[in-house]
């Protein structure tokens, strides 16, 4: 299997975008950001990444109908979501075949690290 490299964090919240891309990029991941679901695409359309980490309530396009458009398209990057939405949390995983975790948030950074480790085939993360 192949080890995550490049990675897409999409959330509304530019702190959030921000200190997440900056922890993986510590962690020697290569990142892109975008603010919704639709620069999401765009992005994804410039590029292929392993992993996408993402909100689900966003403006413009939110997060389920971004993973609507990336199932239709075929796409195959694994899925992490977080989100402070219960009704997120509890979708049933034939919803969202992706996705490999949920994160409730508030989260801490440890268990956003915990989970690209695990999605990562529990593969230590890089340092």
């Amino acid at each position: 299997m192949e080890h995550i490299k490049k990675i897409l964090v999409v959330d509304d919240e530019m702190g959030i975008r921000s200190l997440i891309s900056e922890l993986l990029e510590s962690e020697g991941f290569e990142v892109r950001a975008a603010k919704d679901g639709q620069e999401s695409l765009d992005e994804m359309e410039r590029e292929d990444f392993d992993l996408v980490i993402t909100d689900i309530q966003m403006p413009r396009l939110d997060g389920l109908a971004m993973l609507d458009a990336m199932k239709r398209a075929g796409r195959k990057e694994k899925i992490i979501i977080m989100t402070g939405s219960a009704f997120a949390m509890d979708l049933p995983n034939e919803e969202m075949p992706m996705v490999v975790s949920r994160l409730q948030k508030p989260f801490r950074m440890s268990n956003l690290l915990e989970v690209v480790s695990a999605a990562n085939g529990g593969a230590d993360v890089m340092h």
